[in-house]
């Protein structure tokens, strides 16, 4: 029996479909098909109990080949079924386990490709004495049981059993403890304490790296369930690992603030943020994982101790950093006026190239002309370092005009006296005589300021642009400029008019004209084409055209003086800090 849609509805003629497809060898075929009609149906349950009936063999070799046959999509389609089946199905071990594995491998990396070894778990707690089978053949020695051992302890549920594992004397019997450790449910306090004394013992004096890695991994876990406890020996458990840490030791620790957010404390995370910076390799790994775990709203991190990490690193990436590795610390930056002054006056001044030119992409990736004051506690103190921090400025954010002069006017307002007259010049040339359609009116907003400072720099600098154009349209008659650009206008047009003509005898008089279709846009307000209909009949169709603009505003002093220009923004990007 079918249902609209083409579905079977009837479980005996679905039990049927099933059992002679598997007699075919085409169980899986079947299933995708069945699927593929009706994803609603919980096909899972279903195909276990026919298993454990004896009607088909869900975990037989042939399937196992067939799953690593399918296409990507058609295995997606199958995967949730064959997943939910794995809890229901009656059957020896190894035939559950190479059928959990099967699904795990050939769903790859995606982040559901773990939901097979969920249902494993769950199969064990319905089996315990299977999966104490796995547990002694685990201790045994037997490669298939260490590997699905894991999941045996966690669906046994026994802390007694689990320790006797972390205490053996062998280092890959206690890495398997260790990765069981802290997914136990219905953990005491006592058990939880007696874990982290387990892996304190492995981290001091580790038997492999392997079991250290593991109980790295354990004791986060636990401090993870604790959210509002106090951190039982965390002070100890992370000494012990910075003490003399490795690469992979400082990534796997930026990894679990990120795996594990409510396990760390805010003296944990300062001490992971400050020993990472001396990192020598995996910076962009390291950086990630920070970047992930970044909570601005969180109070255990620190902002500026966030800045010194990426600061660190940022100039060690093999490619420029983009604002997209860093998504959530740029959020936090923009969030708080005070961190975005505080990370632009910090990096501008260092005069990293490196970072200047994140700085530039955090403004790229923003609002177009964002307006950025420094706040005065955020500027150097020196007038030479002012006019340091200006002239990056200038060099690095001069595609953004709102921005750079945001800035240059806070060190107006703020900065050294002596100082001042070069910020100001350089508002002016390059910024203003480059860009006037935006930055112009933000000025002349400027011009009402409450800061007396700001108000005369901004009336200042709009007067002597308003002098500058009448300048220029004074001086529009100029013999050393001629041709005058309506006769340099007029020649254009005739040369083209000129080249139309002679491509259109050309082509008249080609002998390959008519093998090519030719076609004649027309500008106007609406588009005008005739349709046939299905009958034969033509009948016009009119659509409405509408206007698409788009406006770039470019430099005036690239085209004035490409190479003056060109030259001072190099120089203002690549120059260094005099040594004092």
């Amino acid at each position: 029996m079918m249902n609209e849609a083409g579905g079977v509805t009837d479980e005996s003629n679905l039990a049927q479909l099933i059992v002679e497809g598997d007699a075919a060898r085409r169980l899986i075929p079947v299933i995708l098909d069945l699927e593929y009609k009706d994803r609603k149906r919980e096909l899972g349950g279903f195909l276990a109990e026919l298993h454990n009936s004896g009607e088909i063999a869900l975990l037989s070799n042939d399937n196992l080949e067939a799953i690593r046959r399918l296409e990507h999509n058609e295995f997606w389609i199958i995967f949730g079924a064959l997943s939910d089946a794995i809890e229901h199905v009656k059957d020896d071990y190894p035939a559950v386990q190479r059928f959990a594995e099967c699904l795990v491998e050939r769903a790859g990396n995606d982040g559901a490709s773990n939901t097979p070894f969920v249902s494993f778990v769950r199969w064990c707690e319905k089996h315990p004495s299977k999966a104490r089978e796995i547990i002694l053949g685990a201790k045994d020695g037997q490669a298939d049981c260490q590997r699905s051992c894991v999941f045996a302890l966690q669906g046994l549920n026994d802390f007694g059993c689990l320790v006797d594992f972390v205490g053996d004397y062998r280092a890959e019997i206690r890495s398997i403890g260790f990765r069981a450790l802290g997914r136990l449910k219905n953990m005491t306090s006592k058990d939880d304490q007696t874990g982290i004394d387990a892996c304190l013992s492995e981290i001091q004096s580790p038997s492999s790296d392997d079991a250290r890695n593991a109980a790295i991994e354990a004791v986060f876990r636990i401090w993870d369930k604790e959210a509002g406890k106090e951190k039982y020996r965390q002070d100890e458990v992370i000494k012990s690992i910075l003490a003399q840490p490795t690469d992979e030791d400082l990534v796997r620790l930026c990894a679990m603030l990120f795996y594990h957010k409510n396990a760390s404390t805010g003296q944990t995370i300062s001490a992971v943020l400050s020993r990472s910076q001396s990192i020598s390799s995996s910076f962009e790994t390291a950086s990630q994982w920070i970047d992930h775990a970044l909570t601005w709203k969180d109070d255990r991190w620190s902002f500026k101790e966030v800045v010194a990490f990426i600061e660190a690193l940022v100039p060690r990436f093999e490619e420029p950093a983009k604002s997209k590795q860093f998504h959530s610390f740029c959020e936090w930056v923009w969030k708080e006026p005070a961190n975005a002054s505080y990370l632009f006056a910090r990096w501008l001044n260092s005069g990293d190239f490196s970072l200047c030119s994140f700085l530039a992409e955090m403004v790229s990736g923003g609002d177009k002309g964002v307006a950025l004051p420094l706040l005065p506690q955020d500027l150097p103190h020196e007038a030479a370092d002012q006019v340091f921090l200006a002239r990056k400025c200038i060099g690095f954010l001069w595609l953004h005009e709102i921005t750079a002069a945001s800035i240059l006017l806070s060190l107006v307002e703020h900065g050294h006296p002596n100082a001042v007259p070069e910020v100001e010049g350089l508002l002016w040339e390059p910024l203003l005589l480059s860009y006037s359609s935006e930055l112009r009116p933000y000025l002349e907003q400027q011009a009402s300021s409450a800061s007396p400072t700001v108000a005369k720099a901004s009336q200042d600098l709009i007067a002597r642009h308003k002098a500058y154009i009448e300048g220029l349209r004074n001086a529009e008659e100029i013999s050393e400029l001629e041709p005058s650009n309506e006769a340099r206008r007029a020649a254009a047009i005739k040369d083209h008019q000129r080249n139309t003509d002679i491509q259109k005898q050309a082509r008249k008089m080609s002998i390959f004209g008519d093998m090519f279709h030719t076609a004649t846009m027309l500008y106007g307000r609406k588009s005008f084409s005739m349709i046939t209909g299905a009958d034969g009949k033509k009948f016009p169709s009119i659509t409405p055209l509408s206007e698409q603009s788009y406006s770039f505003e470019f430099p005036r002093l690239s085209v004035v003086d490409p190479v003056g220009f060109n030259r001072l923004l190099l120089v203002c990007r690549v120059e260094q800090r005099k040594e004092k």
